[in-house]
């Protein structure tokens, strides 16, 4: 274990969910924001970060691939997220991405339009966290299963998820999904790819490590924060 709290229980730390909410969204697929209902084809999560050079908006690779592809058979396919209020962004190409990585990077300063509401994570590349295997990690997921539409809207719903890194190397931390304090079956996990997943210093801090990027064999795979460049670059 590292020099952070020493995690034997979570209890406690709901407190700290309301630092990382506004950093965190949903983002969806649809073929008309006018009528939600049975139009909405996909979702995951995204985060805002803001790098001291370039506000970004992060979400997995496999996020905005799944959009092509989807768009390629629907040209009126739109990308939707939701801010600080409800915006339609079909983006242009990312400034970073990386398959391998599966993290994406989009430039989002020309879709807020000067607007101050949004609030973004501040990251400083060159004082990355360090992190040790049984840190504690937390991130608010925007789970498919939570997702309800309607004629009028599309609602999502919300959920934090506290965990233990289970390893750790240069790119990647794994954690067992056994270690989820909510227990959600793999089936569960769509929607909540992109999410920003944070370091858990002690009662009262927390700190950007990196983004839920996918589930498998047991466990919860997260790309390291440290692999964004402050431009937006995806570096390895």
């Amino acid at each position: 274990m590292g020099d952070h709290m020493p995690v034997t229980t979570f209890e406690g730390l709901t407190q700290l969910q309301h630092q990382v909410c506004p950093y965190s969204g949903p983002i969806f697929f649809s073929k008309s924001t006018q009528t939600p209902l049975g139009n909405v084809t996909n979702s995951g999560s995204f985060g805002l970060v803001d790098t001291g050079k370039r506000k970004l908006l992060v979400t997995c690779h496999h996020v905005w691939r799944g959009f092509q592809e989807e768009r390629s058979k629907d040209p009126n396919l739109q990308m939707c997220l939701c801010l600080d209020r409800p915006y339609c962004f079909t983006p242009g190409e990312p400034v970073g991405e990386d398959k391998s990585l599966d993290i994406a990077t989009f430039d989002i300063d020309p879709l807020l339009g000067g607007s101050t509401r949004c609030k973004f994570c501040p990251w400083n590349q060159n004082t990355a966290p360090p992190i040790s295997e049984q840190d504690a990690l937390l991130f608010i997921g925007y789970p498919a299963y939570l997702r309800h539409e309607s004629a009028q809207c599309v609602k999502f719903g919300r959920s934090p998820f506290w965990m233990k890194a289970s390893s750790v190397n240069d790119r990647k931390l794994l954690c067992d999904i056994a270690s989820l304090t909510v227990k959600t079956p793999p089936e569960q996990f769509p929607g909540m790819s992109g999410c920003p997943c944070f370091l858990v210093r002690d009662y009262k801090a927390v700190e950007l490590a990196g983004f839920v990027s996918e589930v498998g064999f047991g466990q919860l795979i997260v790309t390291l924060a440290h692999c964004i460049g402050d431009d937006g670059s995806v570096c390895r």
